[in-house]
């Protein structure tokens, strides 16, 4: 294998969409409840508005690449803390990586820490002092990746369909 990462360009727009499908379809098959239906028209949305947050908020969005192809990708922002969250918890900076996907192919060979190290270091480039990520529940892997990568459970959602 031969790695290398790249930052997104105005012309990789189709890549990213179809990167981007590729994480909806992975989160659709591990649905549990078969809520997750990425009708069409979704993935076009959800990435008009994540282009639209990158600029906004002094994001990135890096693609990595095996032989010149894009096997994956990562997008983070840097959010302006809200005023009631710093007088909750004091001021901070927090970067938030928004979407990390890599073919399945490719997974499994430290590619997610090497791609969660570069944003992070991009965030404390940018005066970041803490990182957040989320993920789909039932993504066990992407669970016990991020806790190696030092990531603690903050936050636990439920659904009960009734």
């Amino acid at each position: 294998m031969n790695i290398t990462f790249r930052e997104y360009k105005q012309s990789d727009k189709e890549i990213l969409l179809e990167f981007s499908k590729k994480l909806e379809d992975h989160g659709r098959e591990m649905d549990p409840l078969q809520r997750i239906k990425n009708r069409p028209g979704f993935t076009q949305i959800n990435v008009e508005g994540m282009l639209k947050n990158v600029v906004k908020h002094q994001g990135k969005i890096c693609f990595a690449e095996n032989e010149g192809k894009v096997i994956g990708f990562i997008v983070g922002v840097i959010w302006t803390q809200s005023k009631i969250n710093k007088l909750e918890i004091g001021p901070h900076l927090l970067g938030e990586v928004l979407d990390l996907f890599i073919l399945e192919e490719f997974r499994g060979e430290g590619l997610g820490t090497k791609m969660l190290s570069r944003m992070e270091q991009y965030f404390k480039e940018k005066g970041c002092d803490s990182m957040w990520i989320s993920h789909f529940a039932p993504n066990e892997t992407a669970h016990k990746t991020y806790e190696k990568f030092g990531f603690v459970s903050r936050q636990i959602g439920m659904l009960k369909e009734i």
